[in-house]
Formats: C-alpha cells, structure tokens, sequence
C-alpha cells in the first residue's frame, strides 16, 4: 500500500479542479456553449451540496473500494478554514473528501480509476 504524502486539504484542492475541468468539458461536449448557462450548469453539479448527494449514492452502491474509503475519510477529517457559501460543515467536509479522492488518483498515478469516478461522478451529476 502506497504512504499517502500529501495532506487532505491539498489532494481536495487537486480534486476540486480536476472535477470542475472535467464537468465543464462534459458540458461543452453536450453543446452548452453560453457562458451564463455553463456556469449555472457546472455550479449545479461542483457545488458541495451536489458532491455531497453524489458521494452519499455512490457510498450507498458500494462503488468505493476499501483504499478510497480510507482517501475519502482523511478528506473528510481535513482542516478547512473556510466555510461553503451555500452549504453547512457536515456538507462541505463530504465535499471535501470526494475532492480528496479525486486528488489522490491523480496525484498517486490511477489514472483509470480516476476516469471511472469521474464517468460515475458524471453520471450522478446530470441527473441531479
């Protein structure tokens, strides 16, 4: 098992722009070229209140493996020192760790497991 060296808070500042690239590219493939309406959009699905649904229905699917369980409750326990604007502590530290999820991939070279996430994160994502 890889010694995770980063700390949660840098991994979610990682995932947290991994993830709003990904949806802003998601949304432009699917035609939303207006500035206003790619905003709206992207904010719907990079809010923390949609990570938090998100990361609450994958939980509920059993999609994390155990190693990401144990990436998702680091994020979870980071010192944030800055508060969500639409959005209470619990809620934002769940945002939090799937950030720190998506982070970790990236940084620590799962490159496909990070593309599976983001499809699923995607996915969970437009239907909300």
């Amino acid at each position: 098992m890889e010694v995770v060296t980063h700390n949660a808070t840098s991994l979610a500042w990682m995932g947290d722009a991994l993830m709003t690239l990904r949806v802003r590219e998601h949304l432009l493939n699917q035609g939303y070229q207006k500035p206003d309406i790619l905003q709206k959009k992207s904010a719907r699905i990079c809010s923390a209140k949609a990570q938090a649904r998100i990361l609450e229905v994958l939980k509920e699917e059993a999609f994390f493996t155990e190693r990401e369980q144990q990436i998702l409750q680091r994020g979870r326990n980071a010192t944030i020192h800055s508060k969500a604007k639409n959005a209470d502590g619990k809620t934002y530290l769940e945002a939090t760790a799937l950030e720190a999820l998506l982070g970790y991939l990236y940084l620590y070279g799962h490159a496909d497991r990070l593309e599976v996430c983001l499809q699923a994160i995607l996915k969970k994502g437009d239907s909300l």
